[in-house]
């Protein structure tokens, strides 16, 4: 009961793509979504008297650790209204880390999330697609002028975001499809998602996927047998044939230019090199606890470098150093500890699951790390800890962790 409400709530806070969030009054919709949401929380509380099982997690001390640096540099920060304004945000991205956690559950996560990724992604993916590689618009949006495509989202880069988080997952059920029906139901979810990715021309989606191939192929590289070396040739060769006629030329283009010598002539480049001078130079002034919460646009709308651009407060594409400038060495080194706490939490999950022989949750959990691996690279070009994606990522880590531990107990009678 409890998964296929989180299936319903999932499904369609994701189909609330920023397109459609504004049709209600005063508030978005999947701002209703999570205020009826949570409702029903607080009397599942009040009713059971005790806190959801997998609130007692490994993340809790380096969470509040987290939020103890954010306040203090928000109590210290230069810009304090934009910073208490960050805090905000970040009360909001614990409340779905936990909201998460009351309704995830083994067969939600084997099962219905992965589809409901599919659907709402491959959705999102069709429509940009159709657009990209026929030029048909089915709903007014895109950037101005053609190009770039993102369905429905706020942005091709959170398009790219979306389509690299299931991936993985949708690879996976596709490689365990127990009927030529199920297979084609996932292959299909698979090319939508993946013409969502090439629909947004993001060469940072570009490069992260890239990376998430390798680590597909390396970790199945078990069910490769010599037997079938021919016949996986012959598919490679069938795709790379697919792309090169199917993918408008526009797109190579435009990831040609990461190799390119004449960079400074991309605009988009030259502002994300100026981000990261305006951020080292934020950072040496201010090294321990940084400039306050999220508060990287107000130090780029006050740098001189933004003269050179539109005069607006933008973000640094890059989590790690909007944490760097935001708050200090001392809150990058926390969040990296989060970081690595939560791979480590994957890492065992998997030895628990090889352990005990469930082999489903095994490979479910291998896809859902590569998303997060992927998440954590894509870190290096967008500002993450806000996305949605990435906000399920860490709350599937200590789900996955804590059933395997209390699987391996029941078998070997002792948790790990």
């Amino acid at each position: 009961m409890k998964s296929r409400f989180y299936s319903i709530f999932r499904f369609t806070e994701n189909c609330c793509y920023y397109f459609w969030r504004q049709v209600t009054p005063f508030i978005p919709v999947d701002w209703y979504l999570a205020l009826i949401t949570s409702a029903i929380v607080f009397i599942y509380l009040i009713v059971s008297k005790k806190l959801p099982p997998f609130f007692y997690n490994n993340l809790n001390k380096w969470l509040f650790l987290f939020l103890l640096v954010n306040v203090l540099a928000t109590f210290l920060s230069p810009f304090q209204e934009e910073a208490f304004s960050g805090m905000i945000v970040l009360f909001q991205i614990y409340f779905f880390i936990y909201l998460n956690l009351v309704f995830l559950t083994e067969n939600g996560l084997k099962n219905i999330l992965p589809l409901v990724l599919g659907i709402s992604v491959g959705f999102n993916g069709l429509i940009a697609g159709l657009e990209y590689f026929m030029g048909i618009q089915i709903f007014m949006v895109g950037e101005p002028g053609g190009g770039r495509v993102y369905g429905l989202t706020s942005g091709a880069n959170n398009m790219a975001v979306w389509s690299i988080m299931a991936i993985p997952p949708l690879i996976y059920k596709l490689m365990t499809a127990s009927s030529p029906g199920q297979f084609l139901g996932w292959l299909s979810l698979n090319i939508f998602a993946i013409m969502g990715l090439i629909s947004s021309e993001s060469r940072a989606g570009f490069l992260v996927f890239l990376i998430m191939l390798m680590l597909i192929v390396y970790m199945n590289r078990h069910l490769f047998q010599p037997r079938f070396l021919g016949l996986v040739i012959s598919g490679i060769s069938l795709c790379f044939l697919m792309v090169a006629v199917a993918i408008p030329d526009e797109y190579f283009e435009r990831q040609k230019t990461l190799l390119a010598e004449d960079q400074y002539q991309d605009t988009a480049l030259q502002r994300r090199q100026a981000y990261i001078r305006v951020g080292l130079a934020s950072f040496f002034e201010h090294p321990v606890l940084g400039t306050g919460t999220f508060t990287f646009p107000q130090v780029w709308v006050n740098s001189i470098e933004s003269r050179f651009f539109k005069m607006t407060e933008r973000g640094a594409h890059n989590t790690y150093l909007d944490i760097m400038v935001g708050l200090g060495v001392v809150g990058l080194l926390v969040l990296l500890g989060l970081f690595f706490r939560i791979f480590k939490d994957f890492m065992n999950a998997l030895s628990n699951f090889e352990m005990i022989g469930d082999e489903p949750m095994h490979g479910i959990t291998q896809a859902y790390l590569v998303s997060f691996v992927c998440l954590v690279v894509y870190c290096l070009f967008k500002t993450m800890l806000d996305n949605k994606m990435f906000i399920l990522l860490i709350s599937i880590s200590q789900v996955v962790y804590i059933l395997s531990s209390e699987k391996k107990e029941q078998v070997h009678g002792y948790a790990g």
